[in-house]
């Protein structure tokens, strides 16, 4: 069963320069599920309007194709072009709103417009000309460059200690990735088909020097895909090991200068100390933690077991260490605990658009089933007319013998 077409919109032009300076028309077209667009020459346009007038020279498209100009042409004047592309949607949308739908079950319509019937989506690569090909190609590179910026900003947020920012790079490359994977499938089809088939720049089919050319442009790609691939997936354990290390010197160093500051306090006799620290931690806190420690290591008495509980609490907290809490801070663990929230609150994104574009399809599962109980009624009731002509017919036969 072909799909069933809703919209048919032609909103963009291009000039394109090759085999010759000409005019191309985005064909944008809507489907109950799915989308896709098209690129067509006014001479495609013109070659299917002469054969749907010969297939029912009768009865002309409702609407008809806006005229050739030879002098001037279209192409010099941007007003034409736009007239142009007015009337060339006009002359599809009266051909797909019509109540009479002769025209849109012939063969040449639905190659137009690249219509899959009974097949993926994905044999829309058959419908590459040798432009858009490039186009798509050309759109792939822009991608992957897309993609290796994302893995850069990655790298960046993990130095700065910025995870959730991080995490929403890493995403967004992998969805990229796996867009580019898929059209790679579909541009690998489609030189296949320009190399068998040819196009309208290569009637007889590709050369062999140009599909060797376009063959190496294809293995680059993949190329870049693979290397950007393990890139998205090793790079960010390492990038997360890299930061575990420097965070654990940064607490080594941080203990240093507590232990340097209590040993001059010591020496000096000082009962408090004034001095600050630039690393992750907070200086007031540690020393409290050490002026309390040592109060209670003096005590002979172990009347006061302020100390030794302090001790063991923080004992019970160092059993329940993780490799992933391990060498942090209280600002690191704010932050660590932020972006699992923040991963968690994705999480929760990403299935609601599931479930939203479940729904979606639901609803469109609904509208096909409303139609085809509709036409099983209408089937029913040509049945019943029939049986009903038949009988009649059978009662004439019966008086006539």
């Amino acid at each position: 069963m072909s799909e069933v077409i809703q919209a048919i919109f032609v909103r963009e032009t291009q000039i394109r320069n090759s085999p010759k300076p000409h005019v191309v028309y985005k064909i944008e077209v809507h489907a109950a599920v799915r989308n896709w667009t098209v690129w067509k020459r006014y001479s495609e346009f013109y070659r299917l309007d002469g054969q749907l007038h010969s297939i029912f020279p009768k009865h002309p498209p409702p609407t008809p194709l806006p005229p050739k100009r030879y002098f001037p042409s279209t192409f010099s004047n941007p007003n034409r072009i736009e007239d142009r592309r007015r009337g060339l949607e006009d002359y599809l949308r009266a051909i797909l709103s019509n109540r009479d739908d002769r025209w849109r079950l012939t063969d040449v319509w639905k190659d137009f417009l690249a219509i899959p019937t009974g097949r993926p989506l994905d044999t829309t690569a058959a419908y590459y000309t040798s432009e858009s090909w490039l186009d798509d190609y050309s759109s792939m590179q822009n991608t992957a460059r897309d993609i290796r910026a994302l893995i850069n900003k990655k790298s960046t947020h993990l130095a700065r200690n910025e995870i959730s920012a991080s995490h929403n790079c890493t995403m967004q490359a992998k969805k990229l990735l796996m867009t580019l994977s898929s059209r790679l499938s579909n541009l690998e089809g489609g030189l296949v088909g320009l190399a068998n088939h040819g196009s309208a720049d290569f009637e007889g089919g590709m050369s062999e020097g140009e599909l060797r050319r376009r063959q190496d442009m294809l293995t680059t790609l993949k190329d870049e895909r693979d290397a950007l691939m393990k890139l998205a997936t090793t790079g960010r354990q390492q990038d997360q090991d890299l930061l575990y290390k420097q965070q654990q010197q940064n607490v080594t160093t941080n203990s240093k200068q507590l232990n340097g500051t209590n040993s001059n306090n010591n020496n000096n006799n000082n009962s408090s100390s004034n001095s600050s620290s630039d690393d992750y931690g907070f200086p007031s806190i540690q020393q409290q933690k050490q002026e309390l420690l040592k109060r209670g290591g003096t005590i002979s008495s172990g009347r006061r077991a302020f100390g030794a509980a302090a001790l063991e609490k923080q004992k019970q907290q160092q059993i329940q260490e993780t490799e992933a809490t391990r060498g942090l801070d209280n600002e690191g663990l704010l932050t660590f605990q932020n972006q699992i929230m923040s991963d968690q609150d994705q999480q929760v994104q990403q299935f609601g658009a599931i479930l939203a574009r479940q729904k979606q399809l639901g609803i469109a599962i609904g509208h096909e089933l409303e139609t085809q109980n509709q036409v099983l009624d209408e089937l029913d009731n040509d049945v019943d007319r029939t049986q009903t002509k038949l009988k009649f017919t059978n009662k004439k036969l019966q008086k006539i013998k």
